[in-house]
């Protein structure tokens, strides 16, 4: 038995308000790099369901940078530590690591050989480190800065030149190599935001807080031109700049809920890409762009990365996600969607084939989204707002809002569509989208879900109990204890048939009842080592798969229960949700904020 990934429907990029976000691409243009979490994504540009991870960092990464040669990758993270490691292949072998300061590292650069390395951040004695990408040996020193250094740019042909900006509103010019101090440019009066060179190498532009675009030249650091004085310039902080092929042109992407690109001959604006129809007022900030043969794309605060089209001065298209940690998963019968909920209140509908995003509105809370559960066209969501939400699939706008009066621990819909929901002390029962009970419980309920038909209620409790109840109109009728866990019940799921029922806990452990009787069915699947976090059941009924905090996803078997499947680091962080869209393939999401699919071979 075997599970070979299918495909990644990637996180969106991290980002932080008045901070910019240095993207990336390979050399040909074909994919974009960036990072999320602990994880550096490698997403084709054309095809964005199409992503490669890297998950070896320790901490929260914050910038990843291709060498010229595209055979490897230089990131650093929130520590101060560079890797790099090789792009050829799966294996993704570390070539070096190297510790450069002691705080974040907020940029990278290669030189035009592939050979040497400049990252500059937040560190304790030094703003910047330079080092020979096989050794990590200096070969240089980047000093007279006396803050934070958020941008570093070298040039691409000899002789080289290397150039940073700070939070000191200076830019400092070094000669290179070894790289050594040449001047400071004193021409921003606020945060300097990004550095970039031309593509044949004469140039170098910077742009900052204030507003401003210099453009200097290569060689020798003397100003030439200040393009922002122009007409219709940016009237927000500019966070990033890039040039185009033939360095005639440059894309700026600024606070202002604008992209614009500029002739460099002129000092005109070209086109200007507004951006601020999007959700709020600041997640329309645009924090950083590439523009890498016909591909142009501004990042929105948001997360979102559009597209931008020159001809309409439009966006073609935009490629949405997560950029928190999904915390909630529901499979609609389609099968051909995925729903997911996050972190931060966010729920978003992914196609199944192409991997496309689209937010719910309507479906969105306030914060966490707790658990979601599907029937029929009934999407139920239920968040740390105290509210659920019951959607309609079909209008996407018509949505009931229920509230709880206390944080919805658990929601389950059965066929006919009766939504049963856990809280601490009561079980609360909707029908027709409007509560109609509600019933108190002796214990503190930790999890809950409802047969298909409609007539079975098994409630989870923080000390290890199930408790089997029949459902009989709006009333709850005791039918017997379920007793074998040992840790909090964490999730409950019914077999299709609704006779079986799988119960995961807090320690690991997952025990398959038979609900009728309330005889244990299956007792072997405890390979999970941290808490049970989703069950799901395949459409025959005869495999159910399962993710934990542990990172780790199992597909187990039902009539031979010594067999399994393991996915090990399915996710980075943990796993928040697990389900069968066919019999061989399966679906899961985690903390790193990403939907994968898995092809699964039963033997």
């Amino acid at each position: 038995m075997s599970a070979v990934r299918e495909s990644i429907f990637a996180a969106s990029p991290a980002t932080t308000r008045g901070q910019a976000v240095h993207l990336d691409t390979d050399p040909k243009g074909e994919n974009i790099l960036y990072t999320n979490g602990k994880t550096v994504f490698i997403r084709n540009i054309e095809k964005p369901h199409i992503a490669k991870e890297y998950t070896q960092h320790s901490c929260n990464v914050t910038v990843a940078k291709y060498a010229p040669s595209g055979y490897y990758i230089a990131s650093g993270d929130e520590r101060g530590n560079v890797r790099v490691w090789d792009t050829v292949g799966e294996e993704q072998i570390l070539k070096l690591e190297s510790r450069t300061f002691g705080g974040r590292v907020n940029d990278i650069a290669w030189d035009g050989e592939s050979k040497r390395i400049v990252a500059v951040g937040d560190g304790r004695e030094k703003f910047g480190h330079a080092f020979l990408a096989d050794t990590g040996s200096s070969c240089g020193e980047i000093m007279g800065h006396s803050k934070t250094a958020n941008t570093v740019a070298i040039r691409q042909t000899r002789p080289f030149r290397a150039v940073t900006g700070a939070d000191d509103n200076t830019l400092v010019f070094s000669n290179g190599v070894p790289f050594v101090y040449n001047k400071t440019i004193q021409d921003h009066t606020r945060f300097v935001q990004e550095v970039k060179f031309s593509t044949d190498g004469e140039m170098f532009a910077s742009v900052g807080s204030d507003g401003k675009i210099f453009l200097y030249d290569a060689k020798t650091g003397d100003k030439l031109k200040e393009l922002s004085t122009a007409e219709h310039g940016h009237t927000g902080g500019i966070f990033a700049l890039s040039w185009s092929a033939d360095s005639k042109r440059l894309l700026t992407s600024s606070a202002d809920q604008t992209a614009k690109i500029w002739d460099v001959e002129t000092s005109n604006v070209v086109n200007t890409f507004d951006f601020s129809g999007q959700a709020s007022a600041f997640m329309g900030h645009q924090v950083g762009n590439i523009w890498k043969g016909d591909h142009l794309i501004s990042l929105s605060l948001s997360g979102d990365l559009n597209y931008l089209d020159p001809s309409t001065s439009k966006a073609s298209r935009i490629v949405k996600g997560h950029q928190k940690a999904i915390t909630a998963f529901t499979v609609p019968e389609d099968k051909k969607t995925f729903v997911t909920g996050s972190y931060d209140g966010r729920v978003v509908s992914w196609d199944g084939s192409s991997g496309v995003a689209t937010p719910l509105e309507y479906a969105q809370h306030s914060n966490q989204v707790m658990q979601m559960a599907s029937s029929g066209v009934k999407l139920i969501s239920a968040g740390m707002d105290d509210v659920v939400r019951v959607l309609d699939r079909s209008t996407s706008n018509d949505v009931s809002v229920i509230s709880t009066n206390a944080l919805p621990k658990s929601v389950s819909i059965s066929d006919d569509q009766t939504i049963v929901i856990a809280t601490e002390n009561e079980i609360q029962i909707v029908q027709g989208d409007k509560k109609v009970d509600s019933h108190s419980v002796g214990y503190s309920a930790t999890s809950i879900a409802i047969n298909p038909q409609g007539t079975t209620v098994a409630i989870g409790s923080q000390e290890g109990q199930v408790y089997i109840m029949s459902l009989e109109g709006t009333k709850l009728k005791d039918v017997h204890t379920l007793s074998k866990n040992r840790g909090a019940i964490t999730v409950l799921s019914f077999n299709p048939e609704g006779n079986l029922l799988a119960a995961g806990d807090s320690v690991g452990k997952i025990f398959v009842y038979d609900v009728a009787s309330g005889e244990v069915k299956v007792q072997q699947w405890v390979f999970h080592t941290a808490r049970v976090t989703s069950i799901g059941w395949s459409p025959s009924g005869k495999h159910a798969v399962s993710g934990s905090l542990d990172t780790n996803v199992y597909v187990w078997n039902l009539e031979n229960p010594t067999k399994r499947i393991a996915i090990l680091n399915a996710h980075a962080l943990s796993v928040s949700g697990t389900a069968f869209v066919e019999e061989d393939r399966i679906v899961t999401t985690g903390a790193d904020a990403c939907v994968k699919t898995w092809k699964i071979t039963h033997h």
